[in-house]
């Protein structure tokens, strides 16, 4: 496979809309693309053992979703750094204890994404410093509940999923 040329046709804040060209077997082929600087996602877990969930309007579906803390890397920035920001923003919680749990492509198909999976431990409340433009509300999950979402297909987002998944292997649940 070689790439012939690619053209960004949207450039976005954080991510960019591209087309690249390549050659396959001989053939030329087009694709579109999500180039995106990647993103973290975030199991907290509070001294009680709970899990912080966000119950969050998601435009892109229409509808609110509970999914774990998550955040998109400023260009450049550190992953870990990342999430530290980001626990605290959506959250209000800053954690002493980290741990990365996964890394992984979120939608290889069409996007560059590519997210790396932490587990906070150690937590204190700080207060939150959400965007203006979130909606998040904070859900409190203990293992049961994680695994009974699990069962029930609660979850709707990737990132969420495998977090969850994660965690109960981590603490010999799963």
């Amino acid at each position: 496979m070689k790439l012939l040329g690619e053209k960004v046709v949207y450039k976005g804040r954080f991510m960019d809309f591209v087309i690249r060209e390549y050659e396959i077997n001989g053939k030329v082929k087009v694709r579109q693309m999500v180039r995106h600087p990647g993103a973290v996602a975030i199991v907290p877990v509070l001294p009680n053992g709970r899990v912080i969930y966000e119950r969050q309007y998601r435009f892109a579906v229409g509808d609110y979703i509970y999914e774990l803390p998550a955040g998109t890397l400023e260009r450049g920035e550190d992953p870990l750094q990342t999430a530290q920001r980001e626990l605290v923003e959506e959250t209000g919680y800053l954690a002493k204890t980290w741990k990365k749990l996964a890394e992984f492509f979120l939608a290889p198909g069409y996007s560059s994404e590519y997210m790396h999976l932490f587990l906070a431990k150690d937590l204190t409340f700080v207060g939150e410093k959400r965007d203006e433009d979130e909606d998040i509300s904070l859900v409190f999950f203990t293992v049961e509940d994680i695994r009974e979402a699990l069962a029930r297909n609660f979850f709707k987002d990737a990132k969420t999923i495998l977090g969850s998944l994660r965690y109960l292997q981590e603490v010999g649940r799963c």
